[in-house]
């Protein structure tokens, strides 16, 4: 249990049902509008700029909790199959942000509006970044076998944007948000990359190489050796 707390996908949970906890304790000592004030984003009146952060941490419900938790846990596991643990909390960070400027964007243009809550916009960001950095490395997934990225990425912000046909509207501009931001996160470090590192046609051959293993027999398939040469590689893409 201590190990996985030291891990940033341990941490982020453990903020998560820290927040939902103190979220609940001032929501019962000062009521619950002024806790939502406190802790969430709105447009009316002006944010807190603290509630840009904490809101993603905040869930109103053990319900959304729980599941954002659930769907924490799978996509940061998906994520730490191509890259790093701080690139992970980044995505987050990133995700949440997105998806709080998406809102008030929304509510000030008369879309939208309420408070948002919780951490469904920066797990999107953490997905969608995996979908645009390796679109077609596969997965295995239970009951599905292996999966390519993009696929997930695109059904799991389908989901999400069922928050328009419930009539939360605001909700469906921040996923679109942190969906947007975790993509353009790994666009501009593609591009960065592109400018700074170059890949030998030596490394570009065994790339190529393990790329094709994972198409034929997916991501499993390779030994722990050929897991860290990928994405060492894939750091130079």
């Amino acid at each position: 249990m201590g190990r996985f707390i030291k891990t940033t996908t341990g941490a982020l949970i453990l903020a998560n049902v820290a927040m939902f906890v103190v979220f609940a304790i001032v929501a019962a000592a000062c009521g619950g509008q002024k806790a939502a004030l406190l802790f969430g984003v709105t447009a009316n009146p002006w944010p807190m700029p603290w509630t840009l952060v904490t809101y993603m941490f905040t869930d109103n419900s053990l319900l959304n909790l729980l599941f954002n938790c659930l769907w924490l846990w799978l996509f940061s596991r998906m994520f730490l199959e191509i890259d790093s643990e701080r690139r992970l909390l980044w995505c987050y960070l990133a995700g949440g942000i997105g998806g709080a400027l998406f809102f008030l964007g929304g509510a000030w243009l008369g879309i939208g509006g309420g408070i948002l809550f919780g951490a469904s916009a920066a797990i999107l960001g953490i997905l969608s970044y995996a979908a645009v950095r390796v679109p077609y490395m596969r997965i295995n997934l239970m009951f599905f076998g292996p999966v390519k990225f993009i696929w997930i990425g695109i059904i799991a912000v389908g989901l999400s944007l069922l928050s328009f046909a419930s009539g939360n509207i605001g909700g469906g501009l921040a996923h679109i948000g942190g969906a947007l931001a975790g993509a353009l996160y790994a666009l501009v470090l593609r591009s960065r990359r592109g400018r700074f590192r170059i890949i030998r046609p030596t490394e570009k051959k065994t790339l190529d190489e393990l790329l094709d293993k994972v198409r034929r027999s997916g991501y499993s398939s390779l030994n722990a050796d050929e897991r860290k040469q990928l994405l060492d590689y894939s750091k130079k893409l």
